[in-house]
């Protein structure tokens, strides 16, 4: 049950994303777009690819303990997943290359905010079991 809540806690801002990029597409590349359409969709790509952010952090930190490691790896997943998205969308054919970089940039600094306060929490958490393990030896 804890794994389907932290699932969960991972998708709904990852999903967040999508429609932060479904508003921009609405927005400035073309307003003629069916946006609860395109918001649904977008919601989906974004879980999705938030998905693929979380596992890589997982296994950065898995194998490396390393923040600074998991940060990339959120970045690198993020942008590659993105980016490979969007060349199967034909966004490049159809926006062009900026609006492409655009999109990119946005999902970046978003992933990055994402992965920040999710290691916040997760740090958080740690403490206040480290407290608890304290406490408890404590007692012995």
């Amino acid at each position: 049950m804890e794994k389907i809540k932290d699932y969960i806690i991972n998708l709904l801002p990852s999903g967040m994303v999508g429609v932060v990029i479904a508003i921009f597409e609405n927005l400035f590349l073309n307003p003629n777009s069916d946006l609860s359409e395109s918001i649904l969709i977008y919601f989906i790509f974004g879980a999705l690819i938030g998905t693929v952010s979380e596992l890589a952090v997982s296994w950065t930190i898995y194998k490396t303990s390393s923040k600074l490691l998991s940060y990339l790896a959120v970045l690198l997943a993020d942008g590659l997943s993105v980016f490979l998205l969007l060349m199967l969308l034909g966004t490049h054919q159809a926006y062009g290359w900026q609006a492409v970089l655009n999109i990119i940039l946005i999902t970046e600094i978003l992933a990055f905010v994402i992965a920040y306060f999710s290691n916040q929490e997760y740090q958080n958490f740690n403490q206040s079991l480290e407290s608890i393990k304290d406490n408890l030896k404590g007692r012995e």
